[in-house]
């Protein structure tokens, strides 16, 4: 099963499904049928569900426009996985007008900063030679958003995200991506945002991906068997990710 049909890196990378409030969240009628498609890796349906959203939302919601914002989020990493950069250049164009906005509404809310310096990295995604100049900046968005709320899981995905692709030479770190993950995961259990959030698993997965990139298999096993237990139909980590740990520990 090739990769590239699910939110790949950056999407461990990427966004949320965090509102305001959590009955916002509960009341969304995208989020159920959006997790189905994130978990059987069928983009197609993704992109149609998206657009629906897109269609509908109210310019004047914070919250339906963040959660117009996590879709595109999360199309654009599997756009940039997939290698179909320009199209992934047109929804960072469409994404970064709607965040520069709200942002200039609301300076200091905390995801809002975190999807600002995350857009930033996916555009180094595209073309890393950016990264000389770009990654500062995006970085400075993300540290920003965790100085302001230091518990904001966006904030805390997309630190996690830069200790963990970012190289060694220029600050990565693996260890302390999962310090973030870990922050992350809580704060969405914390929340009860658990339940039919394909933003949720995906922070799960990355844990369980960092906990094996610093060889800790027992905690990779244990995470993805969590991730198996909660979501029993994720097709990345039931069929490719877990089975393919176990047989290269020849556990």
């Amino acid at each position: 099963m090739e990769r590239q049909k699910y939110i790949t890196r950056f999407v461990i990378v990427i966004s949320i499904l965090l509102f305001s409030v959590q009955l916002g969240f509960s009341q969304s009628p995208y989020r159920d049928q959006i997790y189905k498609a994130y978990s059987r890796g069928k983009m197609d349906k993704w992109y149609e569900l998206m657009h629906s959203c897109e269609k509908n939302v109210n310019s004047n919601s914070l919250e339906e426009q963040l959660e117009l914002i996590s879709y595109y989020y999360g199309y654009t990493a599997w756009l940039i996985g997939a290698e179909k950069y320009d199209t992934a250049e047109e929804y960072i164009d469409k994404s970064e007008k709607i965040i520069d906005k709200l942002l200039d509404e609301s300076p200091e809310n905390a995801t809002l900063l975190a999807y600002k310096g995350a857009y930033i990295a996916f555009t180094i995604g595209i073309s890393n030679f950016k990264a000389v100049y770009l990654g500062r900046r995006s970085m400075r968005y993300i540290d920003k958003s965790i100085e302001l709320d230091p518990e904001n899981i966006q904030g805390n995905i997309e630190k996690g995200n830069s200790m963990y692709y970012r190289p060694s030479v220029f600050g990565g770190d693996k260890t302390k991506a999962i310090k973030y993950y870990i922050k992350a995961v809580k704060s969405f259990e914390k929340q009860g945002l658990v339940v039919s959030n394909w933003m949720y698993i995906n922070t799960m997965t990355a844990l369980g991906q960092a906990y094996e990139a610093t060889d800790q298999i027992q905690l990779a096993k244990l995470c993805y068997e969590k991730i198996i237990r909660i979501f029993p139909n994720f097709m990345w980590v039931e069929d490719e990710l877990y089975p393919d740990m176990l047989k290269r520990n020849n556990l």
